[in-house]
Formats: C-alpha cells, sequence, structure tokens
C-alpha cells in the first residue's frame, strides 16, 4: 500500500518497544504518532559529543575497576635467565614482572565506522590519558624500583597482557553499551 508505515518508521519503533512492527498494519500517519507518543521526540537530533569523548569520559569513570584488575599484574614476578648452553658465570638474569608480554586488539567488522572510531580513540587512550592515569597510582619510589629492576610500569602498562585485558574489556563493555561488537583477540607474545 502506498501510504504504509516506512522502514524506517518501523525501525524506530522496534527500537523504542522492542516490538517487531514489520507485519503490523500502520498508516505512515500513525507510525509517527506512535513515535512522537512513545519515544523522544527529539530522537532525530543528534548528540554534539563524539565516540572517542563518551570513551574517554567512560574509561575515566570505570578507571578503578579497571586499575584493580590490571595491578595484579605486579604481584608476578619472576627471573628470566640466559640458556644452559651459556656457562654459569657468564649467565645474565633478568627480572620480569607481570603475566607476560602480549598482543591484544579488536576484531569487528571492517565497514563499521563506529567501531574504527572507537578502536582508533581507545589505542590513542592508552597510550596517552590511561597511562598517565596508571602511572598516578604510584609513588616516585615505586616508579624508581620498577625502573631499577629493568621493569619501568610505563613498559609494563604497554606491555603485560593482562592488564591489555582490563583495558580492552573496558573498552568493549562501553562499545556493547552503544550497540557496537568488538571481539577481543588476545595472545601472548
Amino acid at each position: 500500500m502506498e501510504n504504509t508505515a516506512t522502514p524506517r518508521q518501523r525501525w524506530a519503533l522496534y527500537c523504542i518497544t522492542k516490538k517487531d512492527y514489520r507485519n503490523e498494519i500502520l498508516s505512515k500517519e500513525e507510525a509517527a504518532k506512535l513515535i512522537q507518543k512513545l519515544g523522544n521526540p527529539d530522537y532525530k537530533k543528534k548528540s554534539n559529543r563524539s565516540l572517542s569523548s563518551e570513551l574517554l569520559d567512560y574509561l575515566k569513570e570505570h578507571f578503578d575497576e579497571m586499575f584493580g584488575k590490571a595491578v595484579k599484574s605486579l604481584s608476578l614476578k619472576s627471573i628470566i635467565e640466559d640458556d644452559d648452553h651459556v656457562p654459569e658465570d657468564k649467565k645474565k638474569r633478568y627480572a620480569f614482572v607481570g603475566f607476560g608480554c602480549g598482543i591484544t586488539y579488536f576484531k569487528y567488522r571492517k565497514n563499521n565506522k563506529k567501531a574504527e572510531e572507537i578502536n582508533k580513540a581507545a589505542n590513542e587512550f592508552q597510550y596517552n590519558d590511561i597511562k598517565k592515569m596508571f602511572l598516578k597510582k604510584f609513588t616516585t619510589k615505586e616508579r624508581h624500583y620498577y625502573e631499577k629492576i629493568g621493569c619501568p610500569l610505563e613498559a609494563i602498562w604497554s606491555q603485560d597482557q593482562n592488564m591489555q585485558l582490563a583495558y580492552y574489556h573496558t573498552v568493549r563493555d562501553f562499545a556493547k553499551s552503544k550497540g557496537i561488537e568488538m571481539e577481543i583477540i588476545s595472545r601472548l607474545d
């Protein structure tokens, strides 16, 4: 029929009510009235805030929870030494703090511009704003200790798989809250 509700109107009604309107007999006018009555009359207006700025606010808001998960890596301490083929008097030993060096990234539909924006912003924030927040949680004495043993906190934050996962899970939770699917891929390096 000519005057039936458009697919966009039916989609808007579904988003508002979570009821499937595809098979409902509705005129364009009826659909418009329902949308206005049930939904926000300003539903077409876009927010002035970008996803990146919303993500940064979300990360700051959930930082303590993320920090609590990430900092568990600092309790894992070990020593790495040269292989057995190196003579005992020439073996070098290195301090190692954390779960292990990891590579973590997101997998998402490549045509999803919102996921792409979140991924780009998340990478930037991980090594700037959020890293600074992470470092501020430690005293100067603690920071010098980790530098002295050869594991600066900056390196641990950037490389430890557990810390990466704590961060990426927080970013993924934000994406989910926006209806964006992002899968976390992580492996030891």
